[in-house]
């Protein structure tokens, strides 16, 4: 199901290993490959979270009025309503209250401050590699976060009985490592913060009469921020996750009538601001910073830009919902390493699946619409956001006909379909490209793309058109010019995403060694304007260089998993 073993069934295509039996292609892949596919990994800790000590800061610091409405504000806008783990208008309120606190908080004010700092480490993390944070505050997030560990949100220690407001600083915990390359912890905090929403019953339908509707909205948004994270880390990753859609009752449509949340302003908080009037400061500060100059094409209209960081229709967060159920579908049907299935049953599965993507998209309202008119007061990244996922999960789908299946006495209807399958793959992959700019910055394409699985995005789809080079283009002989065209695009993008960050350099270093292994296949691969060195970022040692080395080379794999994946 990752990208991840498929690098490794590229490389082993492009070095002249065959695997006759389709049915291990995909059926066994989470549990097969997994262990074999450790070289591949390009997932790194991007940052020390732990490189500011929470003994040495004042964990009851409160920013000043103007920082912390800027930092509140970028999170919000950072997270584009996909998830919903707090609610804007609220903790703007609660943080107005909250800075008349004393130096010694109860201890329900000590875990909300926890979880503020959070917001604020994200925010801070997402203005420094949009580069609109002020100077010298690259670390800020660091020190954000230590003073979160310092009030008991720390990934290292066991939370023992949370409730829901607990639940959702351990999801943003989650997010956080996430961001900074710490996958593996992420993992393993999300599924501990799965298990007391499971405890909790969050992804039970709630039926008591006496839960108020506001209620049972918080627990909606918070299970499914939950699991929508949960979702995305098992596609990154291929690893199983801790939720079960059998299991889960509370339904998606919930959110179509959310009711409006009624917050009691108090008059008396000195120096308030209200939402509006933050969301002007906000607005004007982030169009004042915002330099798009250089990022030109990819097929959103480049005027509807202007409007970033507008309204979010009530319609996306269900789509996408919608669409995370749908990727999960994929993976039990597809990707289960119990599965049995013949061939054909396999194609029936993706014949149904395939069906299920398609009603997807034409049930999406006009303002989510990928064709459909750009709303001048709507924040275009949604659109971008669920179209980018839209074709990650087409490319899930259809991956495991894009292989050299040899089935005797096979019937040209399975053949065709293979065939189908396979093309619908790598459209997918060339489509996700079509949606973004050309010429990036790493910055901007962090200011308008989802930036919390750019690199997963663009791993994928690099991925997807070097195997289908590897296999010699048995499935676009007549279109390799084209293939060659978003793998430039594709190599461009990750290239200029290696500034500040080893996941990314070491992604550019793999990507780049296969494509020069598929290039030797091909003799007239037009491979000009892609660069052939990348300057590595950071904290990249000569022990991270011998290990992304031996990972190409197959007489000494290594049998430890590749450091510093944490």
């Amino acid at each position: 199901m990752s990208e991840i073993s498929w690098i490794q069934r590229a490389f082993e295509t492009v070095r002249g290993y065959r695997d006759d039996n389709p049915g291990r292609v995909h059926a066994a892949e989470m549990d097969v490959n997994i262990a074999t596919t450790s070289d591949f990994i390009y997932f790194m800790d991007d940052t020390n979270v732990l490189g500011v000590d929470e003994d040495y800061v004042d964990q009851y610091h409160w920013p000043a009025k103007e920082s912390m409405v800027l930092l509140s504000e970028a999170f919000f806008h950072a997270m584009q309503g996909a998830f919903h783990f707090v609610l804007r208008e609220q903790f703007l309120q609660q943080a107005y209250q909250f800075s008349g606190t004393g130096q010694h908080p109860s201890w329900s004010k000590r875990h909300w401050l926890a979880l503020a700092n959070l917001v604020w480490a994200i925010g801070s993390k997402w203005l420094q590699i949009t580069k609109l944070n002020e100077p010298d505050s690259d670390d800020d997030h660091l020190i954000f976060y230590a003073r979160a560990r310092a009030l008991g949100l720390d990934h290292r220690v066991m939370f023992d009985h949370p409730d829901v407001d607990r639940v959702q600083g351990i999801g943003l915990l989650s997010f956080y490592l996430l961001i900074n390359g710490s996958i593996t912890r992420a993992w393993n905090t999300l599924a501990h913060g799965t298990r007391h929403a499971t405890a909790l019953g969050l992804h039970l339908k709630v039926t008591d009469e006496s839960v108020g509707e506001l209620e049972r909205a918080r627990r909606a948004r918070t299970w499914y921020s939950l699991y929508s994270l949960e979702i995305l880390i098992a596609e990154m990753t291929g690893r199983p996750k801790s939720i079960f859609l059998i299991d889960v009752t509370i339904p998606i449509d919930l959110f179509w009538s959310v009711p409006q949340e009624i917050l009691e302003f108090s008059g008396q908080v000195d120096h308030f601001l209200s939402p509006d009037s933050s969301r002007k400061l906000w607005l004007e500060y982030l169009h004042a910073g915002r330099n798009i100059s250089q990022m030109t094409g990819g097929m959103m209209p480049w005027k509807s830009f202007a409007s970033v960081g507008r309204n979010i229709p009530t319609s996306y967060l269900p789509h996408r919902l919608h669409l995370c159920r749908l990727s999960d579908k994929v993976a039990a049907q597809m990707y289960s390493g119990t599965s049995g299935d013949s061939w054909s049953e396999i194609q029936s599965k993706i014949g149904n699946l395939q069906a299920e993507l398609r009603q997807w998209a034409e049930d999406l309202p006009e303002e989510l619409s990928f064709q459909g008119q750009q709303h001048a007061d709507t924040d275009p990244r949604i659109k971008i956001e669920l179209g980018m996922y839209y074709h990650s999960v087409g490319m899930i789908l259809n991956r495991p006909c894009l292989c050299e299946i040899n089935i005797k006495n096979e019937s040209a209807r399975s053949q065709e379909f293979n065939r189908s399958a396979a093309r619908a793959c790598v459209h997918a992959a060339m489509s996700m490209l079509a949606l973004m700019p050309d010429y990036p910055t790493a910055h901007e394409a962090n200011q308008l793309l989802p930036w919390w699985s750019l690199l997963h995005f663009v791993v994928q789809a690099t991925t997807v058109l070097l195997l289908e080079l590897a296999l010699d283009a048995q499935h676009f002989r007549d279109e390799v010019p084209q293939l060659v065209t978003y793998v430039r695009k594709a190599m461009g993008y990750l290239w200029c995403m290696t500034e500040g960050s080893l996941s990314a350099y070491r992604a550019w270093r793999i990507l780049h060694q296969l494509l020069t292994e598929v290039s030797m296949r091909h003799e007239d691969l037009d491979l000009t304007d892609i660069p052939t060195q990348a300057p590595p970022p950071a904290g990249w040692n000569d022990h991270l260089e011998e290990a992304t080395v031996q990972a190409f080379s197959w007489s000494e794999r290594p049998e430890y998993p590749f450091p510093g994946s944490g």
